[in-house]
């Protein structure tokens, strides 16, 4: 049984502020809970419903979570509703330890193509390019200090799980961690809607880190400064600019297309 302060403290759990003071954040639902208990992150916990544990899908997954030695937690429905932050909880919500990650071997191991967030602050967006990053093989994403917390529980539900299979770094200073990455042979590609060059007339051979930044405002000068090269995808309709993750999923597919078409 959930005693009422261990109740208290998972439902802090629910804000940025105990996401960061606890280092751990809340995972829901059947798939997204799958995955973490199937990744190498530390999943300290199970909490889920008679109702779920009596489904066939439950049965299977509370198995592979007690194999896992994660300790199992059955609660009541009321108390899984004041831990989700869904309107129809799926009746299983496990408490996953934040990981970290070096920055510093993302720039020298071997990867080849970085996305990089800047105030991007719709939760969807960064999962959804999240998720299409992890779809393109993308080595890994970095979020700026400004771009929303990656573990939002919308973000988290957002990356369908891609959260788990690559390295993403948060609340990072992009002016300073750029020039890092062209210190070691990244060549950095900005996006500008109106002042970019066509996309589809640049060579992506080398190694990369893909700047997309947000809908309302672009990215700010100093990043545009830093870049090698600005790009944009050009438009033919009346519609002044892409959703900020239908545009990255575009440019991914088409650097990741030159490398293996």
């Amino acid at each position: 049984m959930l005693s009422k302060e261990k109740l208290k403290e998972l439902a802090k759990l629910k804000t940025k502020k105990g996401r960061k003071t606890q280092g751990r954040f809340l995972v829901e639902g059947l798939h997204l809970c799958e995955e973490a208990i199937n990744s190498n992150w530390e999943t300290e916990s199970v909490l889920f419903t008679n109702l779920f544990q009596n489904s066939p899908a439950g049965k299977r997954l509370i198995k592979k979570f007690e194999k896992r030695n994660v300790k199992p937690i059955p609660v009541k429905s009321e108390v899984m509703s004041k831990l989700s932050d869904t309107v129809t909880p799926q009746g299983i919500i496990c408490v996953v330890k934040i990981k970290k990650f070096s920055l510093g071997k993302l720039w020298s191991g071997r990867s080849n193509i970085i996305l990089a967030l800047d105030t991007i602050r719709d939760p969807g967006n960064v999962g959804t390019l999240i998720r299409t990053a992890d779809a393109f093989g993308i080595d890994g994403v970095i979020l700026s200090s400004d771009t929303v917390e990656l573990y939002n529980p919308k973000v988290v539900r957002s990356t369908m799980g891609s959260l788990f299979h690559l390295p993403i770094f948060d609340e990072i200073d992009l002016e300073k961690t750029l020039p890092k990455l062209k210190n070691n042979n990244f060549e950095i590609y900005g996006t500008d809607v109106k002042n970019g060059k066509d996309f589809e007339g640049l060579n992506y051979s080398g190694k990369i880190c893909l700047l997309i930044g947000s809908e309302a405002k672009g990215l700010n000068k100093k990043l545009l400064n830093l870049s090698d090269e600005i790009i944009r995808i050009p438009t033919y309709g009346k519609a002044e600019s892409l959703n900020a993750s239908v545009a990255g999923g575009i440019l991914l597919y088409e650097i990741t297309k030159r490398r293996h078409g």
